[in-house]
């Protein structure tokens, strides 16, 4: 059981420096909590702190509350970290790191075409990332342009600072292996998940048969954009005045893949899509419907619309299988962290922790 305690006293030690005569008095680092043995130091929950607050606005009254939620997520990575050494799991920044490279070359990638450069870009930030990382809490460090922009475009998608996000990946790659290792879960069967869609089934939506014909910009300036759009919109144009779509598509879409086939992307669930493609995509209803000209993440498209039909079982199977595999698994973990907050030595210091309801 989690027990608090409340400090009544400073911790101080003495700090004596070469031959000088007299001795000065320097603050020792406060323990806000131990696991395990294992210290969580005030330093370290203030600078999370401070991270947090650079992402969003924490009024005054929420900061120990905000400071407690931190101190409990540190116990849980103590504990996980702990059980990961136990079982020789490393979890390694460069690790993490890896795990990020992909997402790094998308992101270069839409500012960069040449694939050798990316490659380099990659290399270097990801460098740049893995020496951060081992000096993290020094103020002084100086961060490569091209790794803040990474990092900022990180904060952005997923709302929190770039550093709680890092350690929140590192800590799922224990978790995962935990899960697998320390715990396992008997995967779900084909019936369970034939059950779960014949149960949820009108709330998969849809699938849509479309095809397009897609222009990219030559590049980002706003001449390339218009040059773009006003290159499909005359192609738009033919098509309304009877030219055949798919004839058009082969000729002119850069979209390779579905080109040779007359624009034809087959059947598509909207949330395999990019959004914008498939917000346009949404609100088309008759068979044969020419949209306007809109933009996606991809460049400049017109659609023709085909037919939709209710998502079918065998679309989904997979992501089904996974779901319910990823909750029992979510499940078993949660109890397991129960479990190992009972048995472990928990003692909190933080004399206004507030307890989570």
């Amino acid at each position: 059981m989690m027990k608090k305690f409340r400090i009544v006293f400073p911790f101080f030690i003495l700090a004596v420096t070469g031959l000088m005569p007299l001795l000065a008095w320097e603050k020792f680092d406060r323990v806000l909590a131990v696991v395990n043995n294992r210290p969580i130091i005030e330093s370290e929950v203030n600078k999370r702190l401070e991270q947090h607050r650079a992402i969003k606005d924490i009024p005054r009254a929420k900061l120990a509350y905000e400071k407690s939620r931190i101190i409990d997520n540190l116990i849980e990575n103590e504990l996980i970290f702990e059980t990961a050494e136990k079982e020789s799991i490393e979890i390694s920044d460069r690790r993490v790191i890896n795990q990020l490279n992909d997402a790094m070359t998308m992101f270069f990638k839409k500012t960069e075409d040449d694939n050798k450069k990316v490659a380099e870009t990659v290399v270097r930030v990801s460098k740049n990332l893995e020496k951060l990382m081992g000096d993290r809490f020094n103020p002084d460090i100086k961060i490569d342009s091209d790794l803040k922009k990474f990092m900022a475009f990180v904060e952005k998608k997923e709302k929190t600072d770039f550093f709680s996000f890092f350690d929140q990946m590192k800590v799922g790659i224990a978790r995962q292996q935990i899960m697998s290792i320390a715990i396992g879960a008997n995967p779900p069967s084909s019936e369970d998940a034939r059950k779960w869609y014949n149960k949820n089934r009108e709330k998969l939506g849809f699938e849509v048969h479309v095809k397009h014909i897609l222009i990219v910009p030559k590049g980002n300036s706003l001449a390339d954009e218009k040059e773009a759009n006003d290159k499909l919109e005359g192609i738009r144009q033919k098509v309304l005045a009877g030219e055949s779509f798919e004839k058009l598509a082969a000729k002119h879409s850069q979209d390779t893949g579905s080109a040779q086939n007359g624009g034809d992307i087959g059947w598509q669930m909207l949330g395999q899509l990019d959004p914008y493609f498939a917000n346009n995509v949404f609100q088309m209803s008759k068979k044969g419907q020419i949209s306007k000209v809109f933009k996606s993440g991809f460049g400049y498209h017109i659609v023709k619309y085909i037919d939709r039909r209710a998502v079918t079982y065998e679309k989904v199977e997979e992501l089904i299988m996974w779901k319910l595999h990823s909750e029992n698994m979510a499940v078993q973990f949660e109890k397991w962290l129960d479990k190992r907050k009972n048995e472990a030595s928990i003692e909190i210091y933080m004399e206004d922790y507030v307890e989570k309801k």
